[in-house]
């Protein structure tokens, strides 16, 4: 019988860096004296890194994905102004599109490349990618070369927006990962909020090109701090051959899922809007993207030696729930977050800033409830009220929204979005650790992208679904009480009900389009409850119970093994993880080694606090 290494740091795949203080107090209480292996050189000469050089990786870190969530939003205030200067109305709205199509096509596509080429190089090319983009947005001289270059923004938004949450799993060992990932959201949903006025700023008192301007010297600063001070110990694994990662790559399955993904989120924007929904322009992406879906999963399952999509991911009850939950959760959020703006300025008659203004206390709340839920995981370990409640707060907020009129109260308005924004936090905080808990260290990167794909990809199709619930009834009902040529107006863009409708049309097209609203806030009363059900099949693993973190194992060495059971010797629930680690060679006299080095540590592992973790590191 083989005999356990050590668990040492040149050996993880998943620990050091920055943020690995901590975990190397753990591992050496973990070490084996008769079962050591040595690291090669490299391996052991890292250098030390100090508190502020880790302060600085994690500030550059939000910075990154705080220029990738604004250039979601930033451009909501800045379209009329930009579709007036490239003489382009009819097709501005593509100005955000592209950045939002090619921000969820790619997103399983950068964690697995990390796999390949190691993360820190994939964050890098990211940043690079964003930044590239931003400038020739800023610099654009057409409205066409704005879209090609928004949908470039979004390939390196992608890899900024994924590997910023796979980094942080690599980091941060699972039961510590709450409050770092909360830190991160909060960003997210700050950005998100400022985005639209931000823009507005820049556009009405600079110039609309500062919107990408400004993202040269954050993003110039946070990728020279990342690039000289993030240090991944783990991504020295990636050796090869620049030909031999390159036959690791998945080609088929990537070509399969960016097909899939860009067909399906252009007939979605296509649809209803350009093209009636029964259109060959609209069905045929359907219909293609359908075909390219399943070949996806015949490549996945037959074809692939290193799947983008491991089929054993599918195995376990847990991923399934939370991609499942994170889908429905995408579409409701999404859509919310949409048309709560046109409630704003449609019904009530607020203008654009004021409507972003009403919004804050829901965004600081997410914030604020993303932070709270984040602390709460990481010092009790216990995730899963987080995401069934999260879930169910958005539930129970959007359903309430059904009540608003021409007349509600402010303080209600606001303690409806509080609601809906508290549940909203509350998962934003758990949905990444929940799917975590139930995979092997060697998923953790995929799983990532996944969960983020499934969630944006939700979100495109619940912003369609709502759509075409208004559209559908503006067209059939307006045309009944206003003039053709004002129904029109209407349909072409809902802010001519305010900006040029007669006052005697008034009225009775507001009454129309609040009712359409109402339909919106029943339709996502179903999405948010078939989410809420998916959360209830999710397992829970105690975080707290695991004595070694996943991220101080490496599964490139025999105690990968050792994952496939619990610190306490019992068998891991999730289906087919036993199964994978039997499979390879020697895996089953691995997994009994790892049975008894695991009981033999588990006495012996420290528990550090969240204030702890979070002081060492930031």
């Amino acid at each position: 019988m083989p005999s356990t290494p050590s668990l040492s740091k040149a050996s993880s795949t998943h620990a050091g860096g920055v943020f690995s203080e901590d975990v190397e107090k753990q591992e050496s209480l973990h070490e084996q004296p008769s079962a050591a292996v040595e690291p090669n050189a490299s391996e052991q000469e890292q250098p030390p890194h100090h508190k502020w050089a880790r302060a600085l990786t994690f500030v550059s870190l939000q910075l990154s994905l705080f220029l990738a969530a604004l250039d979601n939003t930033i451009m909501a205030t800045a379209l009329p102004t930009i579709g007036s200067e490239f003489q382009s109305m009819g097709i501005a709205s593509w100005a955000v599109n592209s950045y939002i199509l090619t921000l969820d096509a790619f997103q399983p596509l950068f964690p697995k490349f990390s796999d390949i080429f190691g993360r820190r190089n994939v964050l890098i090319v990211g940043i690079v990618i964003f930044l590239i983009g931003s400038i020739l947005c800023a610099v654009s001289k057409t409205m066409i070369m704005l879209i090609v270059c928004r949908a470039i923004q979004g390939i390196g938004g992608a890899g900024i927006f994924s590997m910023v949450f796979v980094i942080i799993s690599d980091l941060v060992p699972l039961a510590k990962r709450g409050i770092y990932q909360a830190l991160l959201n909060a960003v997210f949903a700050l950005a998100s909020v400022f985005g639209p006025l931000i823009g507005g700023c820049f556009t009405e008192y600079v110039t609309w090109r500062w919107n990408f301007y400004i993202n040269l010297p954050i993003g110039g600063i946070a990728l020279v701090v990342l690039v000289f001070f993030m240090k991944l110990p783990n991504d020295k694994q990636h050796r090869g051959s620049l030909a031999d990662k390159l036959r690791r790559i998945d080609y088929l399955g990537n070509i399969c899922v960016l097909g899939a993904a860009v067909l399906l989120l252009v007939a979605l924007n296509l649809g209803g809007q350009a093209y009636p929904w029964s259109s060959a322009a609209v069905i045929a992406p359907l219909v293609f993207s359908g075909v390219l879906a399943c070949c996806l999963v015949l490549v996945e399952t037959k074809v692939a030696k290193e799947p983008l999509f491991p089929p054993r991911l599918f195995r376990i009850r847990t991923v399934v729930s939370v991609l499942v939950a994170s889908v429905f959760f995408g579409m409701t959020f999404n859509a919310t977050v949409f048309y709560l703006p046109y409630y704003f300025q449609i019904v009530r008659g607020d203008t654009p800033m004021w409507s972003g203004i009403r919004l804050i206390p829901m965004q600081l709340v997410i914030s604020a409830m993303s932070t709270i839920a984040g602390v709460v995981i990481t010092k009790t370990g216990v995730y899963r009220p987080f995401v069934i409640l999260g879930v169910a707060g958005l539930t129970l907020g959007v359903g309430l929204y059904s009540l608003f009129d021409m007349t509600t109260s402010w303080s209600m308005v606001y303690g409806l979005t509080v609601l809906a924004g508290a549940g909203i936090g509350s998962y934003f905080s758990s949905n990444l650790i929940t799917i975590q808990s139930g995979v092997e260290p060697r998923d953790i990167a995929v799983s990532v992208g996944a969960n983020n794909f499934a969630e944006l990809l939700g979100g495109a199709i619940g912003v369609a679904i709502a759509s075409a619930v208004v559209n559908s009834n503006l067209k059939s009902q307006v045309q009944l009480v206003v003039p053709e040529e004002y129904a029109e107006a209407i349909s072409e863009s809902p802010e001519y009900i305010r900006d040029g409708l007669p006052s005697q049309y008034l009225q009775p097209v507001l009454d129309i389009y609040l009712y359409s609203l109402r339909w919106v806030w029943y339709i996502l009363i179903i999405m948010a409850g078939l989410g809420f059900i998916a959360t209830l099949f999710i397992q829970h693993k105690s975080l707290k119970k695991r004595s070694r973190p996943p991220s101080i194992v490496s599964y490139h060495s025999v105690v990968a093994s050792s994952l496939c059971v619990d610190e306490e010797g019992e068998k891991d629930d999730a289906q087919g993880e036993n199964e994978a680690c039997e499979e390879r060679p020697g895996g089953a006299e691995r997994v009994s080694t790892a049975k008894g080095a695991s009981s033999d540590t588990t006495t012996r592992a420290p528990t550090t606090t969240a204030a702890s973790s979070i002081s060492t590191a930031v």
